[in-house]
């Protein structure tokens, strides 16, 4: 045991003396805990400038466009005479969204005719152009559904009753899990797990690839040295982060250890066995480069993976970041138990395994060529 711990121990400070598995696997990951969550700090987007068209100048209208201008995601930064001049703001980048609101709008409201309304955003910013259309829209429907009560109302029906036939349903949105419906609390625990995967990995790859296969006590010993940091990473990105930025989780700390321990030697047992395939640093880095950001889009982070092809969902259970961050955002943002994320965990234990049996594999020794008699 005492052999062991001054192994590890060994291990431990040749990662620190080489500068590039440090810069991956300590700075590296100091860097992402600081200044990765910083985009994502005010949870939502808010105050989006929009420029407004008010062709009507009625009493209707500045009403409608004052409700868009209440909500906490958009702000009106212009209010124009014609179109061409808001235009002029929205591709010169000053503004993300043009309401037009067209002539009569008061009249046809009034008279029980539909009013439409113009509506020009940025597609190409999505979280942008959901949020303006998301008030423009809460805007049209709370005034849309004011109207029709004032009507039924008007022709002598009592006003709940109104109320009532307008909005017959009333629905009240608790967001889950996610209290501030922010995309902090959404994407960073996911995020950081593929970012501890890819860090373990590099580092692996630098301070092994081209170097002779671990053998006797280092066999043992760089594995456990490593996956031992990286529980602390883990301790850091996913309590110590959370907690600064006001990331909520109800999980307690010992399922997100037991998940974190089966994915940890996961991620560690791929690395040594990926040395069997890319034996030199540079082969080994550009493989990572390369499967860094697909692997990104595979864990269903930024699209849900029951939308991925099967035969591509197939391969991405072979990469432990894969079942490892359903099993972390279960355990640590919905509270999930243990035997909630079994599967996940069964999926990680098969992968030790396999990788493992690769990465022991004795190399074959290269034959000499027989001398010509």
């Amino acid at each position: 045991m005492i052999a062991l711990f001054h192994a590890v121990c060994t291990s431990l400070k040749n990662l620190w003396y080489d500068k590039n598995a440090r810069s991956a696997m300590i700075v590296a990951i100091c860097i992402y805990a600081l200044l990765y969550p910083q985009p994502y700090a005010n949870e939502v987007v808010r105050n989006v400038p929009i420029a407004v068209v008010d062709s009507d100048q009625s009493t209707a209208s500045r009403e409608f466009l004052r409700r868009i201008d209440d909500t906490d995601s958009v702000a009106i930064h212009a209010a124009n005479d014609n179109l061409l001049a808001a235009q002029e703001l929205f591709y010169a980048r000053e503004v993300f969204g043009v309401v037009l609101v067209p002539a009569h709008f008061e009249r046809d409201l009034l008279g029980g005719l539909p009013s439409s309304v113009a509506v020009f955003g940025d597609g190409g910013h999505f979280t942008l152009y959901q949020s303006f259309s998301a008030a423009v829209r809460n805007a049209s429907q709370s005034l849309g559904t004011e109207v029709r009560i004032q009507r039924l109302v008007s022709s002598g029906m009592d006003s709940n009753r109104a109320q009532s036939i307008v909005s017959p349903l009333e629905i009240t949105a608790v967001p889950l899990f996610n209290p501030h419906g922010g995309f902090a609390t959404y994407i960073l625990p996911a995020a950081f797990v593929l970012i501890l995967q890819q860090t373990l990995l590099t580092g692996i790859g630098l301070l092994h690839a081209g170097r002779p296969q671990l053998k006797g006590l280092e066999l043992i010993a760089s594995p456990l040295a490593y996956i031992l940091l990286y529980l602390m990473w883990i301790v850091v990105t996913r309590l110590l982060v959370p907690a600064a930025y006001g990331i909520s989780r109800v999980g307690d700390i010992l399922p997100m250890l037991v998940v974190a321990l089966p994915f940890l030697t996961a991620v560690t047992a791929m690395g040594f066995a990926l040395l069997r395939v890319f034996p030199t640093r540079a082969s080994m880095m550009f493989f990572l480069l390369l499967q860094g950001l697909p692997l990104f889009f595979l864990s269903g982070i930024s699209w849900p993976t029951e939308s991925i092809p099967d035969i591509i969902r197939l391969i991405a259970l072979a990469v432990p970041s894969t079942s490892a961050t359903a099993a972390f955002v279960q355990v640590d943002q919905l509270g999930a138990t243990l035997h909630q994320v079994l599967p996940s965990l069964k999926l990680l234990a098969v992968q030790t395994l396999l990788y493992g049996a690769i990465a022991v594999l004795p190399k074959r020794s290269k034959v000499a060529p027989t001398a010509l008699r």
